[in-house]
């Protein structure tokens, strides 16, 4: 990866220092990249994707335009690294050998990433997408089927351990928990609390799994 360059944020200016240029600290690797990611989710969010510039993004992270242009070629480029390392990191899930566990953690992982900072307006963001078809498929292939992927193999491994039927181990299964969690979010406005992931995978999920019945269509 390149390494980043660029100027830190500017302190505010007020009063008689209002017509002087703002102070400035250079911030470099990580904490440049991560300050463009969280600038770009706050300024799509903002303005709407179909208004996003990489200039509107640089001045919002108070870095030069030269930072962006060196790694990225386009707005959607970029957004769609911001929600990679700032709304959804892909990190291996731990596999413990037991289903209730990995299922828990699968979706605490997912709650975290809707509680960190930019987590509101990335939501905000996600409505917008919505209007925007090619965007939304390349989210899709990029972010969600992944994620879903993932929690479909600790079904698979559960399923050969005996946990589950192996007919429970199926795409269709693999939809519920994170389905559980956004429903939670839309509904209260937060994430659910670790207490409300337990009683998803406990009273929803496991049973479901367990049941071992095939979705109409399944495959």
């Amino acid at each position: 990866m390149k390494v980043l360059f660029g100027e830190g944020e500017g302190r505010r200016m007020s009063g008689e220092d209002a017509g002087a240029p703002p102070v400035r600290t250079r911030r470099r690797g990580a904490a440049l990249e991560r300050a463009i990611y969280e600038a770009t989710i706050a300024e799509c969010a903002e303005s709407g994707y179909g208004r996003l510039t990489l200039r509107g993004v640089a001045e919002r992270a108070r870095t030069g335009k030269a930072a962006l242009y060196r790694r990225w070629s386009t707005p959607q480029d970029l957004l769609l690294d911001a929600f990679e390392h700032v709304l959804l990191p892909s990190e291996e899930l731990p596999e413990t050998g037991d289903l209730r566990e990995e299922l828990v953690a699968a979706l605490r992982r997912m709650a975290d990433a809707l509680t960190g900072r930019t987590g509101p307006p990335a939501m905000v963001l996600l409505g917008d997408l919505l209007r925007h078809p090619e965007l939304i498929a390349v989210f899709r292939t990029r972010f969600i089927e992944p994620r879903l992927e993932a929690i479909a193999e600790i079904l698979r491994r559960a399923a050969e351990r005996g946990e589950i039927p192996g007919e429970s181990a199926s795409p269709f299964a693999a939809r519920t928990g994170p389905a559980q969690v956004m429903m939670h979010y839309l509904l209260n406005g937060t994430p659910p609390d670790d207490r409300a992931i337990e009683a998803m995978v406990d009273q929803v999920v496991l049973p479901a799994l367990r049941a071992g019945r095939r979705a109409p269509g399944d495959t």
